[in-house]
């Protein structure tokens, strides 16, 4: 028993020692969150809060976290953060992989270095409140973020001044003015001559007409993404309107559906614009080019199973996008050369009808409305397995 107890006492002091001489101050970070963290340091300074981890102390570095965890910040001291190595991999290639690196970040230094806990409110447009969301889910919403454009400056803001005001884009007051729009190409899909995309009609994605709509059928596992080439593009600084009419009567399922549009290239990461719906009454919006969708929102105005009017306008360098006529959301536009296609996306192993394409720009008609005439739309249809990207790990 006594010698029991040496091997206990001596095992304690020496597990003490070892505890007594690490350094409370080390400063220790992987070079990949080297500037994420001077970019920090920069953003507090600006805001008057001055922060010296490089001398109070700082670990970070790679791990592999379980549970689809981004990041973890451990109160130790000093702090120490650990990123998600596979996740930061697979977030590297996409269109907005350092804004998203850099939210992820700052979230995590946020509470290491701000002693800030997860919020998880709302602004009254329904966008997450703070860079801070995160940790037990809300409603099963996921955690992306729409950390981009005027939104950054926002959720900055915040992070270091927890009561800064509701910014203007969380109005759901529409601030610009969507009138004086002319139709340059129009479908109402009542006859054969209105009914383009028929020809590309397959035993895996079937198009027939079916009064004064068109009817898309899908047999299989995946997602069609249905594209109009437009005869005369639209310049990227033109304002535009794009609208669409959609059914889709599968009352319980969770898919989205809606419209797209963009400058196609027949890539995997096409950078087409998206804006889809599901029957649960969720929106989400965001650029194929990017990892993940921006944000997904809860809107009323989403008539389960019923017809849904899908539009958006650009106007400026914005998005603002309507839901049977509801002003729902602005965001920024991502895509940067012309306006050349526009369509839409169904979803795998369902039927939805379309009706009333239209597109319009500010000003004089580009063309004749395409309904008046009998000028030739060239169409595509592309079958792809995950057009809807990824949503965000925890943080």
């Amino acid at each position: 028993m006594a010698r029991l107890n040496f091997y206990f006492v001596f095992t304690f002091f020496a597990l003490l020692f070892l505890a007594s001489c690490k350094d409370p101050h080390e400063f220790r970070i992987d070079p990949a969150f080297a500037d994420y963290l001077q970019r920090f340091e920069n953003e507090g300074a600006i805001r008057g809060t001055n922060l010296t981890p490089q001398t109070s102390g700082l670990i970070m570095e790679f791990a592999t976290l379980k549970d689809s965890t981004a990041g973890l910040t451990h109160y130790e001291t000093p702090i120490r953060i650990e990123i998600d190595k596979t996740y930061w991999n697979a977030i590297a290639n996409s269109a907005g992989a350092d804004l998203m690196k850099e939210d992820l970040i700052f979230h995590e230094l946020g509470h290491g270095l701000l002693g800030r806990p997860h919020l998880n409110t709302t602004l009254s447009n329904n966008d997450w409140k703070s860079i801070l969301c995160g940790g037990n889910k809300v409603n099963n919403r996921p955690w992306n973020i729409n950390f981009r454009g005027v939104r950054r400056k926002y959720y900055l803001d915040e992070l270091f001044n927890e009561n800064t005001a509701e910014p203007a884009f969380a109005s759901l007051t529409l601030p610009v003015d969507t009138t004086g729009f002319a139709v340059d190409y129009q479908k109402t899909f009542d006859n054969t001559s209105q009914a383009m995309w028929l020809d590309q009609s397959s035993s895996q994605l079937n198009i027939t007409l079916d009064n004064g709509r068109l009817r898309f059928i899908s047999t299989v596992n995946s997602n069609f993404l249905v594209f109009a080439q437009l005869q005369t593009p639209i310049s990227i600084n033109t304002d535009f309107s794009y609208e669409l009419t959609f059914q889709y009567p599968t009352l319980s399922n969770s898919n989205q559906f809606g419209i797209i549009f963009g400058h196609g290239t027949g890539g995997t990461t096409d950078p087409t614009e998206y804006f889809t719906i599901s029957n649960t009454q969720k929106m989400q919006m965001g650029n194929r080019s990017w990892y993940s969708f921006y944000t997904e929102l809860t809107k009323s105005s989403i008539l389960t199973g019923g017809v849904n009017k899908l539009k958006v306008f650009k106007i400026g360098t914005f998005l603002y996008y309507f839901i049977n006529n509801v002003y729902c959301y602005m965001s920024e536009i991502e895509a940067t050369n012309s306006i050349n296609e526009a369509g839409l996306m169904v979803p795998p192993l369902s039927t939805i009808w379309i009706d009333n394409f239209k597109i319009s720009h500010k000003g004089a008609l580009l063309a004749p409305p395409v309904s008046k005439t009998n000028q030739q739309i060239t169409t595509t249809i592309q079958k792809v397995d995950n057009f809807i990207p990824n949503n965000v790990f925890n943080k």
